[in-house]
């Protein structure tokens, strides 16, 4: 097998101590993003822990906990006595590109397989109740939790909030086979007719971590959404998708308005 040629001094001074992310997965999203910038084919061999331990200026256990997370997620593989190797086939994780349409959100539900859906009644926070328009004051709200799988990997955790009168009458039987949209509009006769979508990257904490098996502190791409009826908020949700596989997918296209050359998104075809 041949070695992976790597100039180790790449990498020097790139540890930030400032930002909230484990040293060893800095080190994991930058050898990461050299394997698949296919600087190392399947098979080479990567520099050793002490190679590492040097070149990012970090200790040996922190050298191999870097080590040990990539071969977790299946990108190298280790022989004893020998060192580390590209892994021969990178089974990461594929997930669907997102471009924010309601559409899509129906069909990632579609593709994904519930992992985990809990419900109960919780109070209402301060955001909850303003994004559901609830005046009284507790208020609560039903809470449906739910991790979904794709490919049988986490990719996703959903936290959706709906008025006691929509949330007591979700079955739990359907959250195990529906998307919560569908469940609305199809199980319930609730329609859905507008969606405010906020979109921004976040950290992973402990227990997002948990529920999608990844690293303390990995970025994640979060989603923030509510639900409008005919009239008033029926729904609000914060999802949670593991940033090593998504994509924000958008199509501009240069159009001319009032003699001004503007780029905007396409209006979807019927």
């Amino acid at each position: 097998m041949f070695a992976c040629h790597v100039d180790m001094s790449r990498w020097q001074g790139l540890m930030n101590s400032e930002i909230p992310v484990p040293r060893y997965y800095q080190i994991v999203h930058q050898l990461e993003k050299f394997i698949q910038d296919n600087n190392c084919a399947p098979g080479e061999k990567l520099p050793s822990e002490k190679e590492l331990q040097l070149s990012f200026g970090v200790s040996r256990i922190t050298a191999r906990r870097a080590f040990e997370e990539m071969e977790r997620r299946g990108l190298v593989t280790k022989q004893r006595g020998k060192g580390t190797y590209v892994a021969k086939q990178l089974d990461g994780p594929k997930f669907p590109k997102f471009t924010g349409s309601i559409d899509d959100l129906f069909m990632i539900g579609r593709g994904g397989v519930v992992k985990e859906a809990t419900t109960d009644e919780v109070p209402a926070t301060a955001r909850i109740r303003e994004a559901l328009g609830l005046t009284e004051q507790p208020a609560s709200v039903v809470r449906i939790q739910r991790v979904l799988l794709l490919h049988e990997r986490p990719y996703a955790y959903h936290q959706n909030f709906y008025p006691t009168w929509i949330g007591n009458k979700i079955q739990r039987e359907d959250l195990l086979k529906y998307p919560l949209l569908e469940i609305l509009e199809r199980k319930l006769h609730i329609p859905v007719l507008k969606v405010d979508q906020v979109i921004e990257a976040t950290l992973a904490d402990t227990e997002i971590a948990n529920r999608l098996g990844i690293s303390f502190g990995a970025p994640l791409f979060y989603v923030e959404r509510t639900l409008y009826g005919e009239k008033i908020p029926v729904g609000f949700t914060q999802a949670y998708y593991r940033g090593d596989g998504y994509r924000l997918s958008v199509t501009l296209v240069k159009t001319n308005i009032r003699g001004l050359k503007r780029w905007r998104s396409p209006t979807p075809a019927g």
